[in-house]
């Protein structure tokens, strides 16, 4: 399966009403293997991996519903999987999230996997995560090399990943705040993974930050004294600005070289 690209929407858009990631993906060779053609021990041990998929109801609307599409017939396709893989991990997370389709996208075996986030951060690391489980648990002649050539740990990329999503969660005033705007059909956007929260957009948006608002002078030098912020804030205006990051260890040197050659940034 190869991510052919990734996209967060933060409001209302062409799929839903509220935030969504969707990630286009290509499925190569598997697109003729929906999971009944892999049998009962692959979504035995996806389930196993994440209990939470057995309460699933899918199209069927009621616990089991996504076992039975998985069995029943030739199945579903992996795409469909990775979806509710990716909800299940963020439910796990902490994340009260529900929605999701998945889609053909043009070319042969190309699909719009389309989920519900909360925290972007936390959803795109589910759909990178959910991705990873399901190449791993393919028979071996379908597998990644790297996947074969790697161990994977499921367990501990779980724990990292829950360690990070809970790392993220905010103080009570936040919640209450982002939930009183969204009351009042306020389009709300968290900045970062502190408590900067954006609400509105364009000329008329405003900023919080935990119980600070933008209409004192202290959110703006908060932002201006915080090199990595004031990075990615020009960045989001769509300002060329060049990568920052702080490293703690030498390996992230190396990551962070990899990522600006990417992006083709100096």
């Amino acid at each position: 399966m190869e991510v052919k690209s990734i996209v967060a929407y933060e409001g209302p858009n062409i799929h839903a009403h509220f935030p969504v990631i969707r990630y286009t993906v290509d499925l190569g060779a598997l697109e003729e293997w929906p999971t009944g053609r892999f049998g009962q021990r692959f979504i035995d041990g996806l389930v196993g991996y994440l209990p939470g998929l057995a309460q699933h109801g899918c199209s069927y609307q009621s616990p089991g519903g996504l076992a039975r599409r998985m069995t029943e017939g030739d199945g579903t396709w992996l795409g469909h999987v990775m979806e509710h893989a990716a909800i299940e991990l963020q439910k796990m997370a902490g994340s009260d999230v529900s929605f999701g389709k998945t889609r053909a996208a043009g070319p042969h075996g190309h699909y719009d996997v389309i989920y519900e986030y909360h925290e972007e951060a936390v959803g795109r690391q589910a759909g990178d995560l959910a991705l990873a489980l399901i190449e791993h648990l393919l028979p071996a002649e379908l597998k990644p090399q790297t996947d074969i050539e790697t161990q994977f740990d499921f367990e501990q990329k779980l724990d990292d990943f829950l360690r990070d999503a809970r790392s993220r969660e905010v103080g009570p005033s936040t919640p209450a705040l982002m939930k009183a705007v969204a009351d009042r059909a306020i389009p709300c956007t968290r900045m970062n993974a502190d408590s900067l929260i954006r609400l509105g957009y364009g000329r008329f948006q405003k900023r919080i930050k935990a119980t600070l608002t933008s209409e004192t002078r202290q959110l703006a030098v908060d932002i201006a004294s915080d090199k990595e912020e004031t990075n990615r804030t020009l960045r989001d205006a769509g300002l060329p600005v060049t990568m920052d990051s702080n490293l703690r260890h030498l390996f992230e040197y190396a990551d962070l070289i990899q990522q600006a050659l990417a992006r083709r940034e100096p």
